[in-house]
């Protein structure tokens, strides 16, 4: 089953000019989005506690959620998880109550498409090292989960590249020269990496993905759109015919588990290429985590090693009566909307089922 996000009408903006390449994510000045976050910042102080114990109620759930999942991967044995000592078993309750931190809005970016697959799993055979990760969301004015809001869920490959936009070379910050580009500005119909799906009854939303590489002129990082108030059409085409945008963001790593992804391949390949922007050197990095806010997500190995994969974790609150609005444009100053396949369609539905991923 695939739903289609229909943002006409919802304004966005992720880069300052049409003539500007897409690397330049330079859409709201910083001096803004810190008083912004700042004024933010200081009415969510009421939301400490009820995150915590938030937090903790659903610690033991994630936590047997966890083991499961360890039992079921093909790629690990049970014994992976049941030789670890009770410390390290508590370990992911641990990232639930520490990794509870704010994020802020930020900006768009240059490699949204609209009308993406309904799914969890984003992967499709891209090769890397598998990341489930778990987004929550509460509100930023009741300190409460938000359930049934849509997350939408962006990022580059093993080698920094985004679908739809695969004929732009990522070691390049003049990325569109000597490109061409179709009417809506993309190069192809490719949808590995991209996906929406809606929080569940604890405001969260699940998905399964790799750990993203990084391109020129960015540190490593994942693009998030919040959706609020959707509602699914009810004829025949299953878009999502009403929704507003509240929270525009990108998520990030810490430094350490950065470079112990990229010493593995496929990603070392890469770092011969170009050499990476770290966090400190990352503008947007600067931004999303100022102000006492954290948008580094919290992740342990799902097994014993980098290459059974990685779990994480981030909560983010979201001020559910603003919209972000700004111009609606993108390089070329239209919002591309990719058409799926019926074909895509099934195999979505059918990747979720096979790792029991729900939608």
């Amino acid at each position: 089953m695939r739903f289609v996000l229909a943002l006409a009408g919802i304004a966005f903006s992720y880069i300052s000019s049409t003539s500007a390449h897409p690397h330049k994510e330079t859409s709201m000045p910083e001096a803004m989005l810190h008083k912004r976050s700042h004024a933010t910042s200081r009415g969510l102080s009421h939301c400490a506690d009820s995150i915590s114990k938030r937090a903790g109620g659903l610690a033991e759930e994630r936590r047997r959620s966890l083991q499961q999942r360890k039992i079921e991967d093909t790629k690990l044995a049970a014994r992976n998880w049941n030789s670890r000592g009770l410390e390290e078993r508590a370990k992911y309750a641990e990232i639930q109550n520490d990794t509870c931190l704010l994020s802020p809005d930020t900006i768009f970016g240059p490699y949204f498409v609209d009308g993406e697959l309904y799914r969890r799993d984003v992967r499709e055979g891209n090769e890397g090292i598998d990341m489930y990760l778990d987004i929550g969301l509460i509100n930023a004015d009741t300190c409460e989960p938000i359930s049934g809001a849509y997350i939408d869920f962006w990022h580059c490959n093993a080698s920094g590249v985004y679908s739809g936009y695969t004929g732009i070379n990522p070691d390049t910050v003049e990325a569109y020269e000597g490109v061409t580009l179709r009417s809506d500005g993309t190069t192809d119909d490719e949808t590995f990496l991209r996906g929406f799906t809606a929080t569940d009854e604890n405001g969260i939303a699940e998905f399964l993905s790799i750990f993203p590489d990084y391109y020129a002129s960015r540190t490593t990082h994942i693009h998030i759109a919040v959706h609020i108030n959707g509602s699914v059409s009810e004829d025949g085409t299953n878009t999502l015919a009403t929704s507003s945008i509240q929270h525009v963001g990108q998520l990030f790593f810490n430094e350490s588990l950065i470079n112990e992804v990229y010493a593995m391949d496929p990603y070392t390949a890469h770092l011969s290429t170009l050499d990476r922007v770290t966090n400190d050197n990352d503008s947007i990095y600067s931004v999303a985590n100022a102000d006492g806010y954290s948008a580094v997500i919290s992740a342990q190995l799902l097994g014993s090693t980098l290459a059974d994969g990685i779990v994480g974790y981030i909560t983010v609150g979201v001020n559910v009566s603003e919209t972000f609005d700004t111009s609606n444009s993108n390089p070329i100053g239209v919002i591309p909307t990719v058409s799926l396949s019926a074909g895509a369609e099934a195999s979505a539905s059918a990747l979720d089922a096979a790792e029991s991923l729900t939608v």
